[in-house]
């Protein structure tokens, strides 16, 4: 099997440290900038986006979710829905929130300039940030000792994604539990060797 990612994409690191966690340690790794349109990540993936994960098959699978949905079918043990799934589920919608309007926020300066941060829309989408980080502060998941569940990885991954993004944002709340939890996973490999970082130059 063979992962196309970025350092850059939460959904790519989310990919990345499900399958750590589920002990997937013997498959290339492709970096990879989805904004040059590499043909191998096309042919993965027609929408050009990461994380693309391409079976011993051949067959690809796309979207993060979709990634960890396999390896729960593939690989039950252990479990990245822990012993509560409704609830690690819930939590982990929250943190896909976050995730999905932060990084809308970044594509779209892209093309509308950092001025879009003011715009009636992206500030809608900042109060998304604000609001599910700010949920999850409230009522933050639990690491376990042996295996991080759905709602932990997408979680650190949310917050990690907004430190690397956001680091000097005023209108980032303070976020103690958060960060105390993300403190706590890093120590694991998955997490420690997945941290955010600018993708190289070519």
């Amino acid at each position: 099997m063979h992962l196309f990612y970025s350092t850059t994409s939460p959904y790519a690191r989310i990919a990345r440290v499900a399958l750590t966690e589920k002990g997937l340690h013997d498959l290339d790794r492709f970096l990879t900038d989805p904004w040059k349109d590499d043909a191998a990540l096309l042919a993965a993936n027609p929408s050009a986006r990461v994380p693309a994960l391409v079976l011993d098959s051949g067959l690809p699978l796309t979207e993060s979710l979709l990634i960890v949905l396999w390896l729960e079918t593939q690989r039950p043990a252990p479990s990245l829905l822990g012993l509560e799934p409704d609830c690690v589920i819930s939590k982990a919608g929250v943190a896909m929130g976050a995730i999905d309007a932060a990084a809308a926020i970044i594509i779209t300066r892209k093309a509308a300039g950092p001025g879009f941060d003011e715009s009636p829309v992206g500030l809608r989408r900042r109060r998304t940030v604000v609001k599910a980080l700010t949920r999850l502060e409230a009522n933050p998941p639990t690491l376990a000792a042996l295996t991080a569940d759905l709602s932990v990885i997408t979680t650190v991954v949310a917050l990690d994604y907004m430190r690397f993004r956001f680091a000097t944002a005023t209108w980032m709340p303070a976020l103690p539990r958060l960060d105390a939890l993300a403190r706590q996973a890093h120590e694991r490999p998955s997490f420690a060797s997945t941290m955010p970082s600018e993708m190289p130059a070519a």
